[in-house]
């Protein structure tokens, strides 16, 4: 006998192609389909219930009832945990300091326990290595708790920009300093490490402080408040008579002992006081620019010509300093221990950096020396015959001075403001015109036309 073909109804394609609910619905869709070729649903080996048993759709139906008949137990357990995880996060601090404080107190309980005397006990602290790397994970997190106070009390809150610098620089500083000490590893002890760790902490708050000033001098007037001065000086005085004491210990061990590793922490508090000095420069500048600006209008007091030569100045001076430590302390390591891979790059780059000052201190001097003779003021007509007046160092427009405001009227310096920049434009042999005071800040950074990378640095000659 022969089995017809089977060709399912609407009401079969729509049990194979539509979305349904349930499988039930798609079970008796299907009888009605089998029931409408004459054939019973239940043979356990038809075809038909085969295919229509096995289709994708069906199966797929199944197991969305089983998944709403019993909801996996992970979604109700994920918005748990995430919300446990968050808690710890914000609480890691205070969990951490509960951790090591516990471990610390079991440690010294088990130790008073075990030995009747204190001498015993510390004998027995400092000849377990569990114990020894509690006690310092106890000492790390005394550490982070007065640098977070010392914090508080000289800096407030910290902004971004600070935080992100400091865990750069104190990266830096650790593995540098992982490198110079493979050159005293036969001097490492606990002692050498918490002079280390001290030298960090302190170093931290000289770059905190190096930002702090950079970042007053970026503040418009009246700038900060007197509680900002206050905390500064103040710490000002702690950092300087740290960074003395230290120098005073090193400096006495060295002649008590002889040169050692002790000679590494010396050098690097002289670059500590160097560094100190540079921004207790820095701060007293931005103080008298603050208090000659209260002096002469407030918000629409002139600016200060003079200042950015004098820091030009102090950063002369801090990398001649830094300069000079850095080749003692590369002498002494050279001639008691070799060659120092890790200072080789501070000397390199601070020298770079000094050479580079001071030579363009000196093509500074030569470019504005007599400045007023060397580079004629522009005349009306020479103005006039320019599209734009626009000076494009300060983005201001250039006009020429009152001749009433002049001595003579010769071509000459033309007299500036009583209390105020020199605007008197200027003509470069290029032809290029600037005002007066923009042209002798651009030559302290570049001494090249700002417009055509024309050297100035010419003989006086040239400009007649």
């Amino acid at each position: 006998m022969r089995t017809p073909q089977w060709a399912p109804t609407e009401a079969g394609r729509e049990a194979l192609t539509a979305p349904i609910a349930h499988v039930a619905v798609l079970r008796g869709t299907a009888n009605a389909t089998l029931r409408h070729v004459g054939r019973s649903p239940h043979l356990p080996y038809f075809p038909q219930v085969q295919q229509l048993s096995h289709h994708p759709v069906l199966r797929h139906r199944r197991i969305s009832e089983t998944a709403l008949r019993s909801p996996p137990m992970a979604d109700s357990i994920r918005p748990r945990a995430q919300s446990f995880a968050s808690s710890l996060m914000s609480h890691r601090v205070v969990l951490y300091s509960f951790a090591s404080t516990l471990a610390v107190s079991a440690t010294i309980a088990n130790a008073l326990q075990n030995h009747s005397n204190f001498y015993s006990v510390a004998v027995y602290l400092s000849k377990s290595g569990a114990s020894v790397l509690i006690l310092a994970n106890f000492s790390l997190l005394l550490a982070l708790v007065c640098g977070r106070l010392v914090q508080q009390i000289f800096f407030g809150s910290l902004r971004p920009v600070e935080v992100e610098r400091l865990y750069d620089r104190m990266w830096f500083f650790v593995t540098e300093s992982l490198l110079a000490f493979t050159i005293f590893r036969d001097e490492f002890d606990i002692p050498l490490a918490v002079m280390f760790g001290f030298l960090l902490f302190v170093k931290s708050f000289h770059w905190l402080l190096a930002d702090r000033i950079e970042w007053m001098n970026q503040m418009p007037y009246p700038g900060p408040t007197t509680l900002f001065h206050l905390r500064i000086s103040g710490l000002f005085f702690l950092l300087w008579l740290t960074n003395i004491v230290m120098l005073a210990f090193a400096a006495e061990s060295i002649l008590t002992n002889g040169v050692g590793v002790i000679i590494l922490f010396a050098s690097e508090y002289s670059i500590l006081m160097a560094s100190l000095l540079n921004s207790k420069a820095k701060y007293i500048l931005s103080a008298i620019e603050f208090h000659r600006a209260a002096s002469r209008g407030g918000e629409n007091a002139p600016p200060w010509e003079d200042k950015s030569m004098w820091i030009f100045y102090v950063d002369l001076v801090t990398d001649f300093l830094k300069l000079s430590t850095y080749l003692g302390f590369f002498a002494v390591i050279v001639t008691f221990y070799g060659i120092p891979l890790n200072v080789i790059r501070d000397v390199y780059v601070t020298a770079r950096s000094f050479i580079t000052r001071l030579r363009d201190l000196i093509r500074y001097r030569t470019a504005t020396r007599n400045m007023d003779e060397r580079y004629p003021n522009a005349t009306e007509d020479e103005m006039s015959a320019m599209s734009d007046r626009t000076c494009i160092i300060c983005r201001e427009e250039m006009t020429l001075p009152d001749p009433s405001a002049q001595n003579q009227a010769t071509p000459g310096p033309a007299a500036p403001a009583a209390d105020g920049p020199n605007t008197t434009p200027k003509k470069l042999p290029c032809g290029h015109i600037f005002h007066f005071h923009c042209l002798r800040s651009w030559l302290e950074r570049q001494q090249s036309c700002p417009t055509w990378s024309v050297h100035l640095v010419m003989p006086a000659s040239a400009s007649d």
